[in-house]
């Protein structure tokens, strides 16, 4: 009898197992199941069709396959544009923005955020200031700015007139690239800022407090101790700010619309992707991608190699 009840007990445990077990695998399933339906449309689906957009070529609005004498029409087209004046100056355009990124807009966040982590007077008050740009709307944000030099009583106008500094002509000419560039630089200091302090406040405060009874300066503490503990995200920082050559579309789009020497390459990728001719959008992109990935990796390999990884 009592090996009966035991024989019962193993198959009802049994059975309700294997009811968990298949009700913990629907579970699992569903809840894959969007982020990798998502994966395979938005990554693999529309990286698939870019690529056979470059060996399509437009006629009559509609994009074909028009035999292997023209197969690479698009790539022979986009090396043509190459010798262009205004290819010339788009590239140049673009790579300004590494240098704004990873050589101004990184460093000066780095320094900023040491002083909030350090809690400076008012620290609360500059992590507001520095955060406003990173939620508030880039539509907006750049309206702001840019009505904020209305020579009709903007703030900024206002402000520089009284030394004599006009600024009714500060989006047109060369001016107007100056304005982007400060625009940027100014917008993503609280992005760069808000990883940073993050990064900093991971730091134990044993090691803070150690090297506070051992007398080092707070210089030396930022740069031997802080930089090397918060690398990983700096040099996350770095690669992103790289990737910025290819990511700046809407800042002169909506301050200079691209005009005087402020096209960029995502840019215009954005304004001849509206059309039916999608397929030389594709091949620049598609080619700067193969350009750019290489240099990338390689950078974050030389950047993993500077600091050694630390966990704490």
């Amino acid at each position: 009898m009592t090996l009966l009840k035991r024989r019962n007990s193993y198959i009802e445990n049994s059975s309700r197992k294997k009811k968990w077990i298949k009700g913990s695998t629907i579970f699992i399933v569903v809840l894959l199941a969007y982020p990798v339906l998502q994966f395979l449309i938005m990554w693999i689906g529309v990286n698939f069709n870019t690529i056979l957009l470059t060996f399509q070529t437009n006629v009559r609005n509609k994009l074909t396959f028009v035999g292997w004498d023209d197969l690479f029409y698009n790539y022979k087209a986009l090396f043509e544009s190459f010798k262009l004046d205004s290819t010339k100056s788009m590239f140049g355009a673009s790579l300004v923005y590494l240098v704004i990124s990873c050589f101004i807009t990184l460093p000066i966040a780095l320094f900023f955020s040491y002083f909030i982590f350090k809690k400076i007077y008012a620290a609360g008050f500059f992590k507001v200031i520095f955060y406003l740009p990173s939620i508030i709307p880039l539509v907006i944000l750049t309206l702001v700015f840019k009505l904020s030099f209305d020579p009709n009583g903007g703030l900024m106008s206002t402000f520089l007139g009284w030394f004599g500094v006009r600024t009714n002509d500060f989006f047109v000419g060369d001016n107007a690239k100056w304005m982007v560039w400060i625009f940027c630089i100014w917008a993503g200091i609280g992005y760069d800022v808000i990883l940073l302090t993050a990064g900093m406040s991971r730091i134990p405060k044993e090691i803070l407090e150690s090297i506070k009874m051992d007398g080092v300066s707070p210089l030396k503490e930022f740069f031997h101790i802080i930089i090397p503990l918060t690398w990983p995200t700096i040099s996350t920082l770095f690669l992103l700010g790289m990737m910025s050559v290819f990511n700046v579309v809407f800042q002169p789009f909506f301050l200079t619309s691209g005009q005087n020497d402020t096209m960029t390459i995502g840019l215009k990728i954005y304004q001849d992707s509206q059309g039916t001719g999608k397929n030389s959008p594709a091949t620049l992109g598609l080619f700067c991608s193969i350009i750019a990935t290489p240099i990338i990796l390689g950078a974050r390999s030389l950047m993993n190699r500077l600091f050694k990884d630390v966990n704490y």
